[in-house]
């Protein structure tokens, strides 16, 4: 009864905001349907490290988790991030055309700089903008994802306003090797090659990949008609190696990931007498990358992590048209990001079932561009800031009642200190249920590109704060489970740059309310699926909705597996969403759409299966951007191979 209740009050909710009844009663259907596979068991549930930063149990984790395997990735042969991760609750994505292009990541309706972005432990975010770019990173050289909604400064500081994306790159998951081939439309081509061996007591992984796509012109020729129509191509190449190794006492792993990403594009503002802009052409080159070490050894009742990493990323815009106007971003600009992090960890177990942890991080952050040079002379101009951090708290259980609490001092070199935490409950009112509370503050630094571009930024910035309460609902037996959050943030001192002087300033408020809805079951040779993700995101100083965020994301899922055969569906309604004019800024409004994708997949024998996927199946025209195209369907195969 209980879940039924929980359906009809889901039900209501859904009516409330508007979402199609269609999307709402299947996503409702799936959640009233789950007790039925209560009692027929299921896997144990996998290990989670980013929520707490320390290992628990995906259930036992306060803050709401979704966990992305390798498996799953396959299962769904998605092959870009970005479009992996658009499709969770909570998570929207807005790209400026097709594959590789620019890409902003909002999760709870948070900005992309909003979002932090992990890879093994250490920060992805540009300190240039403050966004992580994931446009043109593959899902070849990942092994799992960790998504973690809400607040989570008390724990990495800057950034994780609306959560936290970690990614852990690929490691082996038995001897051997793995490769893939695949080709369609658009000039899509993918290959990728993963392999690991042991190496005495560790075991060594490696991966590579390539792809490649010729679909689309980025810009829509019919607001743009002076545009270059000409198809847009990305290339993208990437690979990761990782050593593992596992003791009696302790374990360490070192690993080293890169990405190579070119991508043409087109700027509807770059002309010159010579080359009109129906002729301009650009690429991007951009690469990405990361090394790092880690170690943990186990003393007494505690255990002491130690590492050492760093992320680059680099890109170069490339362009026919002369420097007409020295110093802007349509030059041929140089951007420069470099995170460099060592951390110090403890966790000590005080208590059966209870943690204490502190830790200590030291962070170097580097940013150059050209487009920094204040005398317009397009030279590489250098800026850094240093950021030492100190965090502490505790996770634990007795009984029914859980708690996770954080605090987190960040002590900045270029504006001083922010102060951060978190407290979290959980009551488990019987084995199955479990109601979590939680109320967090987060902050987020202010960006090179707002501290120091010239004419627009400005140093005395403070950072931006935010302040979230959620409330929420879990239920789980065996394969099945269902979930209900509704949340609060609210954002002061928001870094905005307003007219006439444009220059940034701590003047803005922004709000973000919302609820989340998921269900997911086993149905004999059926895996079901449904989120409902309902946001209000908005500007409290102008009452407008924040741009290109919609008000609901209702997404439904079914997947099969029979024998050889697997199939997966996925089908969204996104509502409509305010955006910027592509020439004249003005304030318009993107349609709401319906996006569906089909993933085939046969095992010929235990080495090889055959892949096909239909990418945007009913060949939905919409936008993300306004002005920018987006794909149509797309029919990609391919083959898979285990040597």
């Amino acid at each position: 009864m209980a879940a039924v209740d929980l359906a009809r009050s889901m039900r209501a909710f859904a009516r409330a905001t508007n979402v199609p009844a269609c999307f709402a009663s299947v996503v409702v259907c799936t959640l009233a349907h789950a007790p039925v596979r209560a009692q027929e068991g299921g896997t144990a549930p996998p290990i989670v490290i980013t929520a707490a930063r320390t290992e628990q149990s995906l259930n036992e984790a306060l803050p709401s988790v979704t966990v992305l395997t390798r498996e799953d990735i396959d299962g769904s042969q998605s092959r870009d991030l970005a479009e992996l991760l658009g499709r969770q609750a909570g998570i929207e994505f807005a790209r400026s055309g097709g594959q590789g292009a620019q890409t902003s990541l909002f999760l709870r309706g948070a900005n992309s700089n909003q979002v932090l972005v992990l890879v093994d432990g250490v920060r992805m975010n540009s300190v240039l903008d403050g966004a992580a770019d994931l446009g043109g990173i593959s899902t070849d050289s990942i092994e799992r994802i960790e998504i973690v909604r809400g607040n989570l400064s008390s724990l990495y500081g800057s950034e994780a306003i609306g959560g936290v994306v970690q990614i852990f790159t690929r490691a082996g998951a038995h001897p051997g090797a793995d490769a893939l081939l695949e080709a369609g439309q658009g000039g899509t081509r993918d290959a990728s090659l993963s392999a690991s061996t042991p190496v005495g007591p560790a075991t060594l992984s490696a991966s590579l990949g390539y792809r490649s796509q010729q679909a689309i012109s980025a810009v829509d020729v019919a607001q743009v008609p002076f545009i270059n129509p000409s198809i847009d191509g990305n290339w993208n190449r990437n690979g990761a190696l990782r050593l593992d190794g596992h003791g009696t006492n302790g374990n360490f792993s070192a690993w080293a990931w890169g990405d190579r990403n070119d991508t043409d594009w087109n700027d509807p503002y770059n002309s010159s007498p010579t080359i009109p802009t129906s002729a301009a052409t650009q690429i991007e080159h951009a690469a990405q990358d990361g090394f790092g070490l880690t170690g943990a050894r186990s003393l007494g009742s505690s255990v002491i992590r130690l590492s050492a990493s760093e992320t680059r990323d680099d890109s170069t815009n490339v362009s026919n048209v002369p420097d007409n106007v020295p110093g802007s971003d349509n030059d041929n600009n140089q951007f420069r990001s470099r995170n460099k992090q060592v951390a110090l960890q403890d966790t000590t177990t005080i208590a059966p079932g209870i943690d204490w942890l502190a830790g200590w991080e030291h962070l170097d952050q580097y940013g150059a561009s050209t487009s920094y040079d204040p005398t317009g002379n397009n030279q590489l101009t250098e800026f850094s800031r240093q950021v030492d951090s100190l965090w502490t708290g505790t996770t634990g259980r007795r009984g029914s009642q859980q708690w996770q609490l954080n605090v987190r001092h960040d002590r900045y070199s270029d504006f001083g200190g922010a102060t951060t935490g978190l407290i979290g409950w959980g009551w488990w009112i019987d084995p199955s249920w479990k109601l979590t509370a939680q109320a967090s503050t987060a902050f987020r630094a202010p960006s090179f590109n707002d501290l120091y571009y010239p004419l627009y930024g400005n140093p005395l910035l403070q950072p931006e704060r935010a302040r979230s309460e959620e409330l929420g609902l879990r239920w789980a037996q065996g394969a099945a489970s269902a979930s209900v959050a509704v949340f609060r943030t609210r954002v002061s001192d928001l870094i905005e740059s307003l007219a006439p002087s444009y220059v940034s300033t701590n003047v803005g408020h922004a709000a973000m309310d919302g609820g989340e809805l998921q269900a997911a079951d086993t149905l004999g040779p059926l895996r079901l699926g449904g989120s409902l993700s309902l946001d209000r995101p908005r500007d409290l100083d102008t009452g407008l909705p924040l741009v290109r965020r919609a008000s609901y994301n209702a997404r439904i899922s079914v997947g099969y597996i029979q024998g050889a055969w697997s199939a997966n569906a996925d089908l969204q309604r996104t509502g409509a969403r305010n955006d910027y004019q592509i020439l004249t800024g003005a304030l318009v409004q993107l349609s709401a759409y319906s996006l569906a994708r089909f993933a085939l997949q046969y095992a010929v024998n235990s080495k090889i299966r055959l892949n096909l996927r239909i990418e945007n199946l009913f060949n939905a025209s919409y936008q993300l951007v306004d002005g920018y195209n987006t794909l149509p369907r797309m029919i990609i195969g391919g083959v898979e191979v285990r040597l």
